[in-house]
């Protein structure tokens, strides 16, 4: 999760190190956060010696088909049985990861490997690239863009991966086109820009004027996923044109006009180009009417929350990176924090994992060391991986930890509320003292109420070191938090 937290922040890849056996099975979470989010990280997996495999021996961390259950969540994994071998494993590993749709990568070393000796022959520095696109299918693209009357894009986590914001915003502006953002999109194309509508369409009706009027979409560097649009595109205009690098991605969820696989910052770059010579248009939907009724549903229905987010948000830099677990607070962090750069918000996403936000802000902050980070979780969520407050001591890190307590899984047990009438299961938790228990690990804490978050956010920054803030506080979820909640 620190090697996913790493990479979603910074764009580059991290390196982790594990034993075989328990130490791949513990990773495996993490893996799959990271392959279902499209993120690259490189694993190295020691193994048993190449004699003992497959022979089911009762050796010590054996674990029958490992291969197998690391490439579930890989783009790649491969066992190397030489050490010669090595070199060319890890050219492969990082090509799959740069040239391709960005996921973990798996490299297992046996012991015999590990210790051999050979002459290797060190491979020479590979630039890589993506694939910019087809020319044919950038003119189809292109001129089905011309011929649109109304056109808005939709914006996803591969435009963040391309490093594409720069020229999303010139499109964007060349068309007049409303930019709507999926979760992991979120800043791409900052808040304040004139023709940014945010996130939170597609579980809501909120949008429903703009689908009414639009006459085609382009869909670029998104998988449509279920988490940012429950409706999987079915209520897009029937025109759609996509952008992906993925080609398994095109035309997934809906029929598309034209489709381009490639890199997203180049095709966007290309189609800018080619519409270039004419004049800019005006946009052709109300943005700011539309913010205003944004504005006016998300404060009745979002309630205590909103002042939550917009404290946190006033008392930190915009360029602070904030990392979601899946909490009631962390559920709404996507519709309500205003973000002006890309890989700033980071949410667990359709992977859904509990635990996520802690290691995951530690893999931010030392990618991103001059950024402020700031760790959001709920009480149930930080039971799971509170012990790498640990290691956050240990890399003498300035992180801020804010844990929202309401003594429960919060999220579980408003889902039992809402369907079961009440009838709780295992939602409702028995908690530790947290600030006690920042201080046993040697971190500054605090419990707070939410009405002096602001405060106490800007004296953990201004004073620096590992922070805990614990925050008494159970807000509603937004409505459908999630996808399988009514």
């Amino acid at each position: 999760m620190m090697a996913a937290g790493y990479a979603r922040a910074s764009g580059r890849i991290a390196a982790c190190f594990v034993v075989p056996g328990p130490g791949l099975t513990n990773a495996l979470t993490g893996m799959g956060m990271a392959y279902s989010e499209s993120t690259p990280l490189l694993m190295f997996a020691g193994q048993n010696a190449l004699a003992q495999l497959g022979r089911e021996g009762d050796h010590f961390h054996e674990l029958p088909n490992s291969l197998a259950v690391a490439g579930s969540v890989c783009g790649y994994a491969e066992r190397v049985s030489t050490p010669c071998a090595i070199p060319r494993a890890v050219r492969e590993a990082m090509r799959a990861m740069h040239c391709r749709r960005p996921r973990p990568a798996y490299i297992e070393v046996p012991l015999d490997v590990q210790s051999g000796v050979a002459e290797v022959e060190t491979l020479p520095r590979e630039a890589f690239s993506r694939p910019a696109g087809d020319a044919a299918g950038i003119a189809r693209v292109a001129a089905a863009l011309g011929s649109a009357e109304r056109p808005f894009i939709f914006a996803g986590g591969g435009v963040a991966s391309a490093e594409g914001s720069q020229p999303l915003a010139r499109l964007a502006e060349l068309l007049g086109a409303p930019v709507v953002t999926s979760m992991f999109g979120r800043g791409v194309i900052s808040d304040r820009h004139p023709l940014a509508l945010g996130d939170g369409w597609g579980r809501f009706n909120l949008y429903d004027e703009l689908l009414a009027q639009a006459d085609l979409v382009l869909v670029v560097g998104s998988r449509i996923d279920i988490v940012s649009d429950a409706n999987l595109g079915a209520r897009f205009p029937r025109r759609i044109l996509q952008v992906d690098l993925d080609p398994l991605v095109v035309g997934l969820r809906q029929p598309v006009e034209v489709a381009i696989v490639g890199d997203a910052a180049a095709v966007l770059t290309s189609l800018g180009e080619s519409l270039a010579g004419g004049k800019a248009r005006e946009c052709w939907f109300d943005v700011a009417g539309f913010r205003q009724h944004r504005r006016a549903w998300m404060t009745a229905r979002a309630g205590p929350v909103l002042q939550v987010i917009e404290d946190l948000r006033a008392a930190l830099p915009e360029d602070t990176i904030f990392v979601d677990d899946l909490t009631l607070v962390g559920y709404w962090m996507p519709l309500l924090l205003e973000t002006y750069q890309p890989r700033t918000l980071i949410h667990p996403g359709t992977y859904g994992t509990l635990g996520y936000a802690l290691p995951a802000a530690i893999g931010a902050k030392l990618a991103c060391p001059k950024q402020p980070v700031v760790a959001i979780s709920g009480d149930g969520g930080f039971l799971f991986t509170l012990q790498e407050l640990a290691t956050a001591v240990a890399q003498k890190l300035d992180l801020i930890a804010l844990v929202f307590n309401d003594n429960a899984y919060g999220a579980i047990r408003t889902y039992q509320d809402r369907v079961f009438r009440g009838r709780r299961i295992g939602s409702d938790l028995v908690n530790p003292d947290f600030a006690k228990l920042g201080e046993a690990f040697g971190v500054h804490s605090a419990r707070v109420e939410p009405k002096a978050l602001g405060a106490a956010v800007r004296r953990a920054r201004e004073t620096g070191g590992v922070w805990l803030i614990e925050i008494p506080f159970a807000p509603e979820g937004p409505p459908t938090m999630v996808p399988w909640m009514p």
